[in-house]
């Protein structure tokens, strides 16, 4: 496979947004964490209506002040677990394209596993939840200011650029910037509208495939796009 450079371009995590002091220190990290864990299984058993820094703070088993160290309000707790866990989608998105550069046979692979496993890392951090809860997914979502979806939706986007720029396959093309703008859209428009609506598709196979089949159509070479579309393991 063709190797390229790492991109100047890529995107890095962000610092959590409206702290009161930026965790550097391992025990600092590891107290937000266990807030994190504790909010979300509040949010999952008793919604957002029974989410407040009270009964974080006394499921962590930390005082309110320990909590108002880091999280001024129960909005800036939700927005940095939210922040938090777009990271981790972004930096799963960075690993796997990495595992990929490793493989001698990358060119061999079926290219439709390339796209489905993407989707699945997408699908897990947006709308199904890995790492945090569905519940926190979605009030991460009806939280968000504009502008902060739209910088989510780029940096997804970003990352989208890097995997094809780095990863050579001959059924699948480099995409356009608009192919690029409306694949970005179309799949993170569509997981934060199954979140948002609680949809029964959410963790479906069906959902799955069209966003598969969304990505294909608009990535595989001519004579490529008409072939029928697999739902194998990624192997």
């Amino acid at each position: 496979m063709a190797m390229a450079k790492p991109s100047k371009t890529t995107p890095q995590p962000q610092a959590l947004p409206s702290l009161r002091r930026q965790p550097s220190q391992a025990r600092a990290q590891q107290t937000m964490q266990t807030l994190f864990k504790a909010a979300a299984q509040i949010l999952d058993k008793e919604g957002e209506a029974g989410l407040t820094t009270n009964k974080v703070a006394a499921a962590a088993g930390f005082s309110i002040g320990t909590l108002y160290q880091y999280f001024p309000s129960k909005e800036v707790l939700v927005r940095a677990m939210a922040a938090k866990g777009q990271d981790m989608v972004l930096q799963a998105l960075e690993q796997y394209l990495a595992a990929l550069e490793l493989r001698p046979d990358v060119a061999q692979m079926d290219p439709q596993d390339f796209l489905r496993q993407a989707m699945k890392i997408l699908l897990q951090g947006f709308a199904t939840g890995k790492g945090f809860s569905q519940s926190l997914i979605r009030l991460g979502w009806l939280m968000e200011q504009p502008q902060e979806t739209a910088s989510v939706v780029r940096q997804v986007a970003d990352r989208l650029a890097i995997f094809f720029e780095r990863i050579n396959h001959p059924a699948l093309k480099s995409p356009s910037p608009a192919q690029l703008f409306v694949l970005s859209r179309s799949v993170i428009g569509t997981l934060r509208s199954a979140s948002l609506e609680k949809s029964p598709l959410l963790g479906s196979a069906a959902l799955e495939d069209a966003l598969v089949q969304v990505a294909w159509a608009l990535l595989a070479r001519p004579g490529q796009a008409g072939l029928a579309l697999g739902a194998r393991p990624i192997r």
